[in-house]
């Protein structure tokens, strides 16, 4: 397939083209911080990405299966932002930074919704929402090169009260590579093909390259990092993806 992700939230049908946005003043990453009393999680309102299936449906998502450990959210700005905003730093370095920035803890949300119906009368399910605790944790760093490994840590909640031991669960991996010659990208239908860079289109430019959790080869992509006064961005060309 192909479609277009930019900000999280605008999509189109044709290609993709990733952007990754960087907003660490702000309350969605959490961290070891000191101890909070936060409200309980059940009476939070997670965002849904989601549309209305039948006029006037009523969209809010029922509990999910799964949960995850409690979070302190930040609310000032974290160090890694602090440090990214540093004066005097190479574009480079400002943009290794920003790579580095994304390590940490994080609450991460998986919404299940159906769409579409293709039956007369179909009336859909009530979707659902599920979360857990997702860590990244950088596994490589070197001037050229980055890779950032993400684990997820979910329980099963059984009740309300009584949920599961934690279960922890390889996710996907992030390798970030610096002006490379060449890089893998999907095909389509299980393939792959290694893509040359041109000097001009790598220059001052990362490759991200996304693995699944058997670490084998699932999109790539080239893109510029940009940064501002409250957020820094990654914006890839349109490539394809499964």
């Amino acid at each position: 397939m192909r479609s277009s992700i930019v900000a999280i939230s605008k999509v189109r049908s044709s290609q993709f083209a990733l952007c990754w946005i960087l907003v660490l003043s702000a309350s969605a990453y959490a961290y070891d911080g000191p101890e909070k009393s936060p409200e309980p999680v059940d009476s939070r309102r997670q965002f849904t990405f989601a549309w209305p299936f039948l006029p006037g449906a009523n969209m809010a998502p029922r509990g999910g299966s799964t949960v995850g450990e409690e979070v302190a959210l930040v609310v000032e700005p974290s160090p890694a932002w602090i440090e990214l905003q540093a004066p005097g730093l190479s574009a480079k370095e400002r943009d290794r930074k920003a790579i580095l920035a994304m390590a940490g803890a994080y609450r991460a949300s998986f919404d299940f919704i159906e769409t579409v119906g293709f039956t007369v009368g179909y009336e859909p399910d009530v979707p659902y929402q599920s979360w857990g605790t997702e860590y990244i944790y950088v596994v490589a760093d070197t001037p050229d090169f980055i890779s950032l490994q993400h684990i997820m840590v979910i329980q099963i909640a059984a009740t309300k009260d009584n949920p599961s031991s934690e279960m922890v669960i390889k996710h996907w991996r992030q390798d970030w590579r610096y002006q490379p010659d060449t890089y893998v990208v999907f095909n389509g239908h299980r393939q792959w093909q290694r893509k040359t860079l041109s000097q001009d289109v790598a220059q001052g430019r990362w490759v991200q390259s996304v693995y699944q959790v058997d670490d084998s080869p699932r999109y790539a992509a080239v893109g510029r990092w940009q940064h501002n006064a409250n957020y820094s961005s990654w914006t890839s060309e349109e490539t394809w993806r499964p």
